[in-house]
């Protein structure tokens, strides 16, 4: 009888401490972002995770960004951003007025990927990407500041 409560014990300890995943906040803490290519080029980075976004009955996804960090870096750019307050982020790439810029992007929520591209930067149209957690938006973006 002694062996039977032992192995109930140990059952309800093996299923109740599964069952505190599910109360676990699945919620991403971290965005990794990582764009190489084109090495050795500048480009202009505005980050942000103050904003609102929605998409349109046209299918575009809106941003009014209210708090933003604009960063120039060199390629490659490998950062680590903290969503954990709004559970949202925002960049957006900007190259000189004369140049293009070849670059392979890939972002991350904690250790799923979000986003993997290549493809070029070009003087007149910004490389953009906007993820809110837990709602679906287009990749066709509108800012506005």
């Amino acid at each position: 009888m002694k062996t039977l409560k032992n192995v109930g014990l140990i059952a309800v300890l093996v299923v109740g401490s599964s069952a505190c995943d599910v109360f676990r906040d699945q919620a991403p803490d971290n965005i990794s972002f990582r764009m190489s290519g084109s090495d050795g080029r500048t480009v202009t980075a505005i980050y942000s995770t103050e904003f609102v976004a929605g998409v349109t009955e046209i299918g575009v996804t809106q941003v009014q960004i209210f708090g933003a960090d604009t960063v120039v870096h060199v390629l490659p750019i490998d950062t680590i951003i903290n969503i954990s307050r709004n559970r949202q982020f925002f960049v957006e790439i900007y190259t000189a007025p004369t140049d293009t810029v070849n670059v392979a992007v890939r972002v991350d929520a904690d250790d799923r990927n979000l986003h993997d591209q290549t493809g070029g930067i070009f003087p007149a149209s910004p490389w953009q990407f906007v993820y809110q957690y837990n709602q679906r938006l287009t990749d066709v973006i509108e800012v506005v500041f």
